[in-house]
């Protein structure tokens, strides 16, 4: 149950983060992370220059949330929830739109080709991934080249208006993937206004 941290603890770190350690993959050792990962992680996380100031002030908000996370576990999902209503506010920026639903815009978005899956670094990371291992495993086959086109990003029109709409009506959900989902939002904004990122 959460609670209201005593003032002599509001410093420190939420035990929960206890649970989750960092893997050095030069020699295979684990290490609890720190503010400083947190912080890291969050600075990685940018909007482009061309993103409005006034969407980038908005989004500011969720990056700082994932740093502030450390000390209180929950705004892993607040932060996840601040980026959700940012990407609704830069497609309605983009559009100029106040009436159409969340959903209807991020469809709009999509069938008008500003987001697809070439603009997500986790789908990018997949394809060449699946390049790699047929390269290895079937050298002598020519398979078809693994598509970027629009799958993940259509998945986003359910998922994003979705998850948005459970956290804004009231969930128990916990979870340490808060950056994960204010990244992907991040990108996603970013293929409405493209231009070169800024910290």
């Amino acid at each position: 149950m959460e609670y209201l941290k005593k003032i002599v603890e509001i410093v420190k770190p939420d035990v929960r983060q206890n649970c989750f350690v960092k893997i050095d993959v030069q020699n295979g050792t684990f290490h609890p992370f720190t503010l400083e990962d947190f912080h890291q992680k969050a600075k990685s996380i940018k909007l482009h220059a061309s993103v409005p100031e006034n969407i980038r002030s908005h989004f500011a908000t969720a990056r700082n949330l994932i740093v502030y996370s450390w000390f209180y576990y929950p705004f892993n999902v607040t932060a996840q929830f601040i980026a959700y209503t940012t990407v609704e506010f830069a497609l309605r920026t983009k559009f100029n739109d106040r009436r159409t639903n969340f959903k209807n815009l991020l469809k709009k978005a999509i069938d008008a080709g500003l987001i697809t899956d070439r603009g997500f670094s986790d789908r990018v990371r997949k394809v060449k991934h699946i390049r790699e291992n047929n390269a290895v495993l079937l050298p002598d086959f020519h398979l078809p080249e693994p598509k970027l086109m629009r799958e993940y990003a259509d998945t986003l029109v359910e998922s994003i208006p979705f998850l948005r709409n459970q956290i804004a009506h009231g969930t128990n959900m916990l979870h340490e993937q808060g950056a994960k989902h204010v990244r992907i939002c991040a990108e996603l904004i970013n293929q409405l206004f493209p231009s070169t990122p800024i910290n």
